[in-house]
């Protein structure tokens, strides 16, 4: 009977770290958040496939290196730590989004939590947002991420230079 109260703590825990982590990254991280949101605006399938290829190449990585020993484990669980920290500034860009629809004339770290315990609850529920939900958001988060991380500024990119032919 404890082992299964010391599980439910953890997990409750977890989730209420989760949601700090969401609301905390973009103060920390403004630039790759704002990139990462506008990613998962205007291209969300581009997003998901990258995370999708992303997830499966090193995930593949990470099982090999798993197989090595020790300092293999370690690589494995470096791999994918970095796949986890990318994929929650996705995550962080997705809460930002989904705040600004529920709560249109509202902001602040109330409003930015409530948005991410609907968030984490809308992945909890039972089939659907296991196999479902929690998937999608999950390599749309770590596909926008990457590409938050890998773009250049929009002041740096030659096709946004102000010129313009239309």
């Amino acid at each position: 009977m404890a082992e299964g109260l010391q599980i439910i703590i953890i997990i409750l825990f977890s989730w209420g770290t989760l949601a700090a982590l969401l609301v905390l990254l973009p103060t920390l991280l403004p630039a790759r958040v704002t990139r990462a949101q506008q990613v998962v605006q205007n291209s969300p399938g581009r997003a998901f496939v990258i995370g999708l290829v992303n997830f499966l190449f090193f995930g593949l990585v990470a099982t090999i290196f798993a197989q090595g020993g020790d300092l293999g484990g370690l690589i494995a669980a470096i791999i994918l730590l970095a796949l986890l920290a990318i994929t929650a500034v996705g995550l962080a860009a997705l809460n930002q989004i989904v705040q600004t629809r529920l709560f249109p004339t509202r902001s602040g770290v109330c409003v930015g939590l409530k948005t991410a315990v609907i968030l984490i609850a809308g992945g909890l529920v039972p089939l659907l947002g296991w196999f479902a939900v929690t998937p999608i958001l999950l390599l749309l988060s770590l596909g926008a991420g990457i590409i938050a991380l890998v773009r250049r500024n929009s002041s740096t990119a030659p096709h946004e230079s102000g010129t313009s032919f239309s």
